[in-house]
């Protein structure tokens, strides 16, 4: 039984945990606290509980990869039984895109700038519960669907709350194809969609920041995904370097709206905000001479972190 405890100058405290009642108020903490899942998913759909529209996830999501999130939450400890549910809704999804493309136009929290193949859905899965059986862990990644596991445990004390959020891996089928570097995408995907001499800039852009953040002493490991490659403090995304188009691409950071909107400077300038992941977007100037220096960048990448950080 895991006790939290919180130590001040006043004395130790014990937090109870306080589960939630139901999966409805599960639900509506994680629409009003997106965040919780790692800032990289924009919730577009809630589903009202009227029984209406049956079969029908509860919450459907998109990320920045655009693929489309099929939600499945629990409010008590997850058995097996909760795969084959998020399987049926994800195989209903991927084979009724024009279902999940109505959800869409309908919905009134859709990302500026992601744009969903709808000839090619892609899905991912995220499961939320305060604690799944050791088995979901080793059977999930034979769904065929990139999945997320994640642990949310609420503990209060008084009229303050702590979570406990756990992303937990799980064994993963193995995929068909070469093997890819750190993930599913490395650099010559990028090549093969967006041509050498962008991926190139993209790649020194990424190395800029990689360097930026060695220097700072910071704990940021990067990951390639298919649109963006991530600086990320535990499961968050702090900033990234994001394609935007077939050959441009932007530095994207965690900051609150209208934090670095007055800068125009020689290499870099803002672009704009992007309100579903609470990020705002600089654009370089010079391609390769931006990618190379993001100095003019670094005060807004630490506010970022420190933002991401809670500090």
């Amino acid at each position: 039984m895991l006790s939290i405890y919180w130590r001040t100058p006043e004395g130790t405290r014990n937090l109870v945990e306080t589960p939630f009642a139901t999966e409805t108020q599960l639900e509506r903490y994680l629409y009003d606290n997106q965040d919780i899942l790692g800032g990289d998913i924009s919730i577009i759909h809630r589903q009202i509980q009227t029984g209406a529209r049956q079969g029908i996830p509860d919450m459907i999501g998109v990320d920045q990869d655009a693929r489309i999130c099929i939600l499945e939450l629990k409010n008590v400890e997850a058995d097996e039984s909760i795969l084959p549910q998020a399987l049926g809704y994800a195989i209903w999804a991927e084979t009724n895109p024009d279902s999940i493309k109505a959800i869409w136009l309908e919905s009134k929290n859709v990302p500026e700038d992601v744009e969903i193949d709808w000839g090619d859905l892609e899905i991912r899965i995220i499961l939320v519960a305060p604690a799944f059986k050791q088995n979901v862990q080793h059977m999930a990644g034979k769904l065929g669907y990139p999945i997320d596991l994640v642990q949310v445990r609420r503990y209060c004390l008084e009229s303050d709350e702590m979570l406990l959020v756990e992303f937990l891996e799980q064994s993963r089928a193995p995929k068909p194809g070469v093997t890819k570097v750190r993930g599913d995408w490395d650099w010559a995907y990028y090549e093969e969609e967006h041509g050498k001499e962008a991926t190139a800039e993209f790649r020194e852009a990424v190395e800029s920041l990689a360097r930026f953040v060695k220097r700072k002493g910071w704990s940021l490991p990067y990951n390639l995904n298919k649109y963006y490659t991530g600086f990320k403090l535990g499961n968050k995304v702090v900033f990234d370097v994001g394609w935007w188009g077939a050959q441009s691409w932007k530095v994207r950071a965690k900051l609150a709206e209208g934090t670095g909107a007055d800068l125009s400077g020689v290499l870099w300038q803002y672009r704009g905000y992007q309100r579903a992941f609470h990020q705002a977007i600089f654009d370089p100037k010079q391609a390769m001479a931006s990618a190379k220096d993001v100095g003019e960048l670094e005060a807004l990448l630490e506010q970022a972190y420190k933002r991401v950080a809670g500090v």
